[in-house]
């Protein structure tokens, strides 16, 4: 292997991939990254074994090779290298990384140890709106669990239907429901791992100019996903998937209209109270306004009144105050329309004219309730 390319592509795509290394790897050779040098360009692997993510890097390859070498050290040499023309030299077991006066010598492992990388099939591949995409899932991702405790619920499922495809997450506590206008055909029914379609959103938005997002099947029960010269491989999460629908309420006694930002500062107000409390947050609702309210022994309690355009009967309810931070640093509108039925049942959330998405919170039962 003999390549140069620049300082700043390499360090870029360093820093992309290695967001995918294993701090606490199964196995030794994970905390590697893998080198090939091929054709007119570097490709530079990482996985953790549930992903696996690729970014090529153009330049001038002299010979081709590959090798695998410590993840941690090259991203590190490369982030205090100057912004010059970088060589990197394979000989023998050692790699020779040189820049602007620069040198260091890293040890290599064979490339052959390295878990092998399933075949994305490109022309298969669907294409999708890239900011479409990132927008639907910023509005469920946040729902999905992130304990492993029920691995499936660390998934987005995805139900195609057509010109449209509905991305659902839930935790067992909250429910995101976003029905788009993109066709994911090839992915329809599966369940993909949140923290990857999180990485999907952050590959797209560091690829500005990039106005779309490939998706396809790759290998055996993995999803892939080709963002610019990045492409990003997951398993697929495997198992049946709760009946969402279920639970989601078909009337309401109460029908709220609530602007966002002065809704959000009241909860983030009695989330310092409520912090010593479970983080319970309650939620009056009468004539028209809304009462948000927190206390706790220890702390003390407080109070923020708000109006609201409500109908209906009214009543109290309480959350978990860093769902409703979640679900409200997340929604990208002014106003939301709130519904309830009680205190004992979901409330839920969506927009005011936009049937395509609804929120749902489990609520908490307190005593008097």
């Amino acid at each position: 292997m003999n390549i140069k390319l620049l300082q700043e592509n390499l360090l870029r795509s360093l820093t992309k991939v290695s967001r995918t290394v294993p701090t606490h790897p199964q196995l030794p050779i994970l905390q590697n990254v893998k080198l090939v040098a091929k054709k007119d360009g570097l490709e530079i692997t990482a996985t953790n074994m549930e992903t696996t993510e690729t970014v090529w890097v153009g330049g001038k390859v002299e010979k081709e090779g590959e090798a695998c070498v410590a993840a941690r050290t090259l991203f590190e040499f490369v982030a205090s290298l100057p912004a010059e023309t970088a060589q990197i030299i394979l000989k023998e077991e050692s790699l020779f990384l040189s820049c602007g006066g620069f040198q260091a010598t890293l040890p290599t492992v064979s490339s052959s140890e390295f878990p092998p990388t399933p075949l994305l099939d490109e022309k298969a591949a669907g294409s999708i709106d890239k900011e479409v995409l990132e927008k639907a899932l910023a509005s469920v991702l946040f729902s999905a669990a992130t304990d492993e405790g029920r691995p499936l619920l660390t998934g987005v499922k995805i139900i195609a239907d057509g010109e449209h495809t509905q991305l659902v997450a839930t935790d067992g506590y909250r429910l995101s429901v976003k029905k788009v206008a993109i066709t994911i055909q090839n992915l329809s029914g599966v369940i993909v791992p949140a923290r990857a379609l999180s990485e999907v959103v952050k590959l797209g938005t560091e690829e500005k100019e990039e106005k779309t997002i490939h998706v396809g099947i790759a290998g055996e029960k993995q999803a892939g996903f080709i963002v610019g010269e990045t492409t990003l491989l997951t398993r697929l999460l495997d198992g049946e998937y709760p009946n969402f629908e279920r639970i989601i309420p078909k009337t309401f006694t109460t029908r709220a209209l609530i602007e966002k930002e002065p809704f959000l500062r009241a909860v983030r107000s009695a989330a310092i109270f409520a912090r010593d409390n479970a983080n319970i947050v309650r939620l009056n609702l009468d004539k028209q306004k809304i009462t948000v309210s927190a206390n706790a022994p220890q702390v003390g309690e407080n109070k923020v009144e708000l109006e609201a355009k409500i109908d209906g009967d009214g009543g109290e309810i309480a959350f978990n105050s860093r769902f409703l931070i979640d679900f409200l640093t997340n929604f990208p509108e002014e106003e939301f329309l709130f519904e309830m039925t009680g205190a004992l049942n979901s409330g839920v959330f969506k927009p005011v004219k936009d049937d395509a998405y609804l929120h749902i919170i489990m609520p908490v039962r307190v005593t008097g309730s």
